[in-house]
């Protein structure tokens, strides 16, 4: 594994196993999860924020058309100079809610003026209602209805963006209609598969990223010069990487191949796609082209500085190249665009330790309870840096266990057992010996990355069986592996590293920060 790669096989992976959080458990009077913040900064007169539209349909091709068609809307409107658009990510917390004070949500997102609309499509026939209001009272600037017969749906966005933009700073320039016009696809079938494979993309399972591979490819089929469906290939296939999916017929290396041709081709064909330069900083890190993933990833995140996944993605090949400041710059900004991923929470606490910055690791790992204190990723990564004998590993769910066991490459059981045993300090030096066995220490490393966590955790304490196993792999080509691993803080200003701990780490090759 690459030095890019460091938190992945725990952080991704449980990312992509467990799927995006979507309820906000905890609020501060700004909308954000605690701690909170002071004052911000005044809100902009020409901020605007989209919230999704509702989908007056269950079937899924709909919801995932409301989706497209408000990301594109959103994606229109910051063609324009004169707005200032709130990210997706910032208003998806919105999605599915009531929509009854408005003043509060605008404060949340900081914006001027909210969007809201309903989509509906039957009989050939699509309709969307939409609405302009002033956040501040919730005074209504406009109410619209657009219909468009057939499947194009680009008239219905260019006209809901063009007049969100003149509702708010009037008349509109030559330039700026111009760049509402523009289309990403002369095609409204590649649009609609497009806008199915982000859907499935962003709930992030298994089963979900092969449909959503499929419909990209699909999408591609009926346009192969559409940029942004090259670049949802290639995400697509960079989440395969850290999760190792059994995809039939697909090793790892043939993945990578897949991902950087298709990142490359949305390249070629833009430019300026920032999250296409993102994917492929992700498969020059797997490959350790660190030079050049570096490089990428500087330009994924200048040109699209509102996506967190490009910070969230560059800060983790920094922190493996022991850049901490910097990616503690690049993980709070994830975490700006993004205020309620979990997954970028608790990069963030690891980001804050590594740095030594231990209060706001605390701070963040608040945050991370408030979020959800019962989820696996709190219970197993936040409660780390503060539980070594992690009590609360027994309250995570069945379905998150399964899913661990089920990709394992030994036996499941075992896997399993071992793992309960880690978690009982009484039976924890037994079963440090197993994982020192070998087949154990790759269902660990790999397949169960929180076990492998809690192994290197006995070894900072001083236990004499996973010191002996450190000790084992100086000078095989482990060693590397594990260095991804031990780089960073792991275990918080608590408690002091026993000397043993240390002298294996230099023998190791391995920097303490």
């Amino acid at each position: 594994m690459s030095p890019a790669g460091w938190l992945r096989p725990a952080l991704l992976w449980a990312a992509v196993a467990l799927g995006p959080w979507s309820a906000l458990r905890a609020q501060c009077p700004d909308g954000t999860p605690p701690p909170c913040r002071g004052p911000r900064a005044a809100t902009p007169p020409n901020s605007v924020a989209v919230l999704y539209f509702d989908s007056r349909s269950s079937d899924t091709s709909d919801l995932a058309l409301a989706d497209g068609l408000t990301e594109e809307i959103i994606n229109r409107l910051t063609g324009i100079d004169r707005l200032t658009v709130r990210s997706r990510y910032l208003v998806r917390r919105y999605r599915g809610a009531a929509f009854d004070d408005p003043a509060a949500v605008g404060r949340s997102v900081n914006a001027a003026y909210l969007v809201t609309g309903t989509v509906r499509r039957a009989a050939g026939r699509l309709r969307v209602s939409a609405e302009l209001v002033r956040a501040a009272g919730g005074a209504q600037v406009w109410a619209r209805q657009f219909d468009q017969t057939g499947d194009d749906v680009f008239g219905i966005q260019e006209a809901v963006a063009s007049e969100v933009a003149t509702g708010i700073v009037g008349q509109l320039l030559p330039a700026e209609t111009r760049a509402l016009a523009e289309r990403p696809t002369a095609s409204a079938e590649a649009f609609d598969e497009y806008t199915l494979g982000r859907f499935y993309w962003n709930k992030r399972t298994a089963n979900d990223l092969v449909r959503a591979a499929q419909h990209f490819q699909q999408a591609l089929r009926a346009d192969s010069t559409y940029a942004q469906a090259w670049s949802g290939l290639a995400d697509s296939y960079v989440l395969f990487i850290p999760q190792e999916y059994d995809v039939p017929g697909i090793n790892p290396d043939s993945i990578l191949a897949l991902a950087e041709t298709a990142a490359r081709r949305a390249i070629t064909l833009a430019p300026r796609l920032g999250e296409a330069w993102a994917s492929l900083g992700e498969i020059q890190g797997y490959r350790g082209r660190n030079t050049e993933a570096g490089r990428a990833f500087a330009q994924g995140v200048a040109l699209s500085p509102r996506y967190p996944t490009a910070h969230q993605w560059y800060s983790y090949w920094l922190m493996g190249q022991g850049r901490w400041d910097e990616g503690v710059t690049e993980m709070e900004r994830a975490k700006e665009l993004d205020p309620t991923s979990l997954v970028i929470t608790i990069s963030l606490v690891f980001a804050y330790d590594g740095a030594a910055r231990w209060s706001e690791a605390e701070a963040m790992v608040d945050q991370s309870r408030a979020l959800d204190a019962e989820h696996p990723l709190t219970i197993v990564f936040a409660e780390l840096f503060h539980d070594i004998d992690h009590p609360h590993l027994e309250r995570i769910p069945a379905d998150f266990r399964r899913a661990m066991l089920a990709r394992s490459s030994g036996d499941s059981a075992t896997a399993f057992e071992m793992e309960r045993r880690l978690a009982d300090p009484a039976r924890r030096s037994a079963a440090i010996r197993e994982i020192a066995g070998g087949a154990g220490a790759m269902i660990g490393y790999w397949r169960n990355p929180p076990t492998f966590g809690l192994a290197l955790t006995l070894a900072y304490e001083g236990d004499d069986a996973a010191l002996a196993y450190l000790n084992g792999l100086v000078g095989t080509p482990r060693a590397a592996d594990l260095a991804d691993y031990v780089v960073y803080g792991l275990l918080g200003p608590k408690r002091r590293a026993d000397p043993r701990f240390i002298a294996v780490l230099t023998r190791l090759g391995i920097p303490r920060p």
